[in-house]
C-alpha cells in the first residue's frame, strides 16, 4: 500500500513505517475543546488531559469563560478562584471541593451540580439556577441580591438532610 501526505498541493510519498508514525503523534496531539453553550463557538482550547485541567489552564490565564458548556464536566478539587463563568452551562457538573472563591457565576446553570464543600466564598450567584444542586457543606455567603439562589441552595441542603 503506498502512503502519501499532501503538502502545499503536492503529493509526497512516504514511508509505512513515516506513515505509522504520524498517526501516533496525530493521535498524541489531542485537544480539550471549551465551547460556548449556545452557538458551539470555540472559547479556549488547550492540551492538557482533562476538562478540569484545561479549565483550570484557562482561568490560570485569566480566559474568559462566559457562555461555556461544561456540562457534566468533572471538576471536583478545581481550581476556579475568581473564574468568569457568566452564564456557563455547568448542569450536573461534578464541583466537589471545588475553589470558585470570587467566581462570576451570575446566571450560570448549576441545576444538579455536585456542590458539597465546595468554596463558593464571595462569588457571583445573581441569577444562577441552583435548582437541584447538591449543597452540603458548602462555605458560601449571599448578598440581598441572591435571594432565589439561598433559597435554591438552601433546598439542596434540605435535599441531602433527607436521603
Amino acid at each position: 500500500m503506498q502512503n502519501y501526505i499532501k503538502l502545499n498541493d503536492k503529493k509526497i510519498k512516504i514511508s509505512e513505517e513515516t506513515a505509522n508514525s504520524l498517526v501516533e503523534q496525530f493521535k498524541k496531539s489531542k485537544t480539550i475543546q471549551i465551547k460556548h453553550r449556545h452557538n458551539d463557538e470555540v472559547i479556549y482550547e488547550s492540551e492538557k488531559e482533562t476538562i478540569k485541567e484545561a479549565v483550570e489552564e484557562a482561568v490560570s490565564k485569566y480566559a474568559n469563560l462566559e457562555y461555556a458548556n461544561l456540562k457534566y464536566a468533572n471538576l471536583k478539587y478545581a481550581n476556579l478562584k475568581g473564574a468568569n463563568l457568566e452564564y456557563a452551562n455547568l448542569e450536573g457538573a461534578n464541583l466537589k471541593y471545588a475553589n470558585l472563591e470570587d467566581a462570576n457565576l451570575e446566571g450560570a446553570n448549576l441545576e444538579g451540580a455536585n456542590l458539597e464543600n465546595a468554596n463558593l466564598k464571595y462569588a457571583n450567584l445573581k441569577y444562577a439556577n441552583l435548582k437541584g444542586a447538591k449543597t452540603c457543606m458548602c462555605d458560601v455567603n449571599f448578598n440581598s441580591s441572591e435571594y432565589a439562589q439561598a433559597k435554591q441552595f438552601i433546598e439542596g441542603l434540605n435535599k441531602i438532610n433527607n436521603q
